[in-house]
């Protein structure tokens, strides 16, 4: 898990995502290994009872990852038993950017909050190599191209 939330900061530029393993306190030799050579915080959980576990339940079983938001509040889960696939990750990402999209502006593609002369030049360059982004769309018509320099030049002159 310590590598794929490294992935989720670096890759994916999701600073604030943590991820935290939960651990029974009779399987000590599983815990150690479950969080070596990782920063993951682990937290034991107390057996016979499980108190943490317990609290997420239905979805607090053994082996399950659950997802929650910065509230606290349930967001998904997914059951891990042979590791962190690539189906898992992209599972787990899904929920990140279903729940945490960036606000955007419009015509803003190098994301630096102005609309200038700079967002221009990006904008012919992915004209240029029939490349898209979606805040290079001004129309939305699912392409970038010339009719979306155009809007923006209107944009800046006005």
């Amino acid at each position: 898990m310590s590598n794929f939330q490294n992935e989720l900061r670096n890759d994916d530029g999701y600073e604030n995502v943590v991820i935290i393993a939960v651990g029974q306190t009779n399987i000590s030799s599983f815990n150690n290994s479950f969080t070596s050579n990782s920063d993951l915080p682990l937290v034991m959980d107390q057996y016979p009872a499980l108190p943490i576990r317990a609290q997420f339940s239905p979805y607090g079983l053994h082996k399950q990852i659950v997802i929650l938001g910065y509230e606290g509040e349930f967001l998904g889960n997914i059951t891990l038993n042979s590791g962190l696939s690539a189906g898992a990750k992209s599972y787990i990402r899904n929920i990140i950017e279903e729940n945490y999209q960036e606000e955007s502006l419009l015509g803003d593609v190098n994301g630096d909050t102005l609309i200038n002369v700079q967002d221009i030049v990006i904008i012919v360059n992915l004209v240029l190599s029939a490349g898209y982004d979606t805040a290079a769309d001004m129309n939305s018509d699912g392409i970038t191209n010339v009719l979306d320099i155009v809007q923006i030049v209107n944009m800046i002159l006005n």
